[in-house]
């Protein structure tokens, strides 16, 4: 596939990172001439230095040939035109833009092919706020996705010393939840990745990775790792994400309440115009004012949510709100580094917007029947949702029983979900388990230059249709 990605920043770099294979002609454009050199010393790739809302440049870029176009530039104007010419021009099929303005969300004819032709947009301000009310909703653990329309959650958790499966071995953790519908997918101890057998026993501390029928997640996460709801949350310097995040916690429909800090006068006073509800207050507070922190009752939180742009900020917010008394910090960090360097320390969660942003993009992007696609807390995999098509004639999958269907060497299946609606029923995957048409399979990849080989084997043969 003849791949176009339009800006070499983070995002770019990610979603070249995620696609290169021998089966993918990528090329990347971005104005930088030091970030294209870096990416094609990093990955075999085909770099052009130029404006990526340039008609010769795109086509210079090979925009005629392409198969997909991706533009995450800096840029929400750039982006969206970019789809245009690859559309108009180009007859590119698939045209995917990022999107930061949300205010856009409420025009959808002005974005698609009325407007500026993108096939498919990406919001990363409302990806963040997604991820990190999951976060909030399960305050003990490190990551949280959802799989199979809410039917299954795969989360992340370090176990404690007073859960009740600290000490226990895997076989210990199914007798003692028999109604559990889970898998363990990964346990990490002190930074070894431990096979996960029956008799494999778990210890505090353990970095732990679970798929679980979401009916089942709190009740396995308190066996892990036990937590008291979140009911006062402060969050810090997030402006818009601020207001999507408080949108997505729902407070006028929980127990929550919600304090908004923020450092600009302009943004704090459009907040409080927003949220006129008693759940929700909104105080012009600088991150490093630590008597008008202690004053708003910032050592009350349950949770504080550092949100700005800025990395140092965030970590020095959240170590701050931990020293005043605040039970649980998340933070937003950009650079990997710093992500690296807080674990272990007062800030208990960090969240990428990167990798927000990546989620998204790889959902859109995978091809065949991929609904979803995620990345993997710390483990360089994903985890992919798939739909099974056809019959045991026309599929190399439908009518098989896991155990003979020949999936690419580390390739497992955590679980089936069959059905839709209130009647989908959540199966664990079992060796004799027999894949049949229409089901949702969540499948383990950990090397992703074998994705494209899933795809293809749950292709369907043309006869089919």
């Amino acid at each position: 596939m003849k791949i176009l990605i339009l800006g070499a920043g983070r995002v770019g770099q990610s979603v070249a990172q995620s696609l290169v294979s021998d089966a993918n002609d990528i090329t990347i454009v971005d104005e930088s001439a030091d970030r294209i050199e870096q990416m094609q010393e990093r990955f075999d790739l085909r770099g052009i230095v130029g404006d990526a809302s340039s008609p010769s440049v795109l086509s210079s870029a090979g925009a005629m040939d392409s198969d997909l176009l991706i533009a995450v530039t800096a840029n929400d104007e750039t982006n969206l035109v970019a789809c245009t010419l690859a559309a108009q021009i180009f007859n590119v099929p698939m045209r995917i833009a990022r999107v930061r303005d949300s205010e856009l969300r409420h025009y959808p004819r002005i974005l698609g092919d009325e407007g500026f032709r993108a096939t498919s947009v990406i919001w990363p301000e409302q990806a963040m706020a997604t991820q990190f009310a999951k976060l909030i909703t399960f305050p003990a653990a490190q990551q949280v996705l959802n799989f199979a329309e809410n039917k299954l959650s795969l989360f992340t958790v370090n176990s404690t010393d007073s859960a009740p499966l600290t000490g226990k071995t895997l076989e210990d953790a199914f007798r003692m939840m028999p109604e559990a519908k889970m898998r363990f997918i990964s346990i990490y101890r002190r930074n070894r990745r431990l096979e996960c057998r029956n008799d494999t026993v778990i210890e505090a501390d353990d970095e732990i990775t679970v798929l679980v029928s979401s009916e089942c997640a709190e009740m396995v996460i308190e066996d892990l790792h036990p937590f008291e709801k979140a009911e006062t949350i402060v969050l810090i310097n997030g402006g818009e994400l601020s207001g999507l995040l408080t949108d997505e916690l729902e407070p006028a429909r929980s127990k929550r309440r919600i304090k908004i800090f923020e450092g600009k006068e302009e943004v704090a006073i459009d907040l409080s115009k927003r949220f006129s509800s008693n759940k929700v207050s909104v105080s012009l507070v600088k991150h490093d004012d630590t008597l008008a922190l202690m004053q708003e009752g910032i050592d009350q939180a349950d949770v504080v949510v550092a949100l700005s742009n800025n990395d140092e900020i965030n970590v020095m917010t959240a170590l701050l709100a931990k020293k005043l008394g605040a039970k649980r910090s998340i933070v937003l960090l950009e650079n990997q580094v710093y992500s690296d360097l807080v674990r272990g320390t007062e800030v208990d969660v960090t969240v990428s917007p990167t990798q927000a942003s990546l989620g998204e993009l790889l959902r859109h992007i995978r091809y065949g029947d991929v609904v979803n696609a995620q990345e993997l807390y710390q483990d360089k995999a994903e985890a992919l949702e798939i739909i099974a098509h056809g019959t045991k004639k026309s599929s190399k999958v439908v009518g098989k029983a896991l155990r003979e269907i020949a999936f690419p060497k580390g390739v497992s299946v955590g679980a089936i979900v069959r059905g839709q609606g209130d009647e989908a029923n959540v199966l664990m995957a079992e060796p004799d388990l027999t894949v049949m048409d229409d089901d949702h399979l969540i499948l383990f990849v950990p090397n992703k230059k074998v994705i494209q080989r899933i795809e293809r084997l749950f292709e369907v043969d043309v006869g089919f249709f």
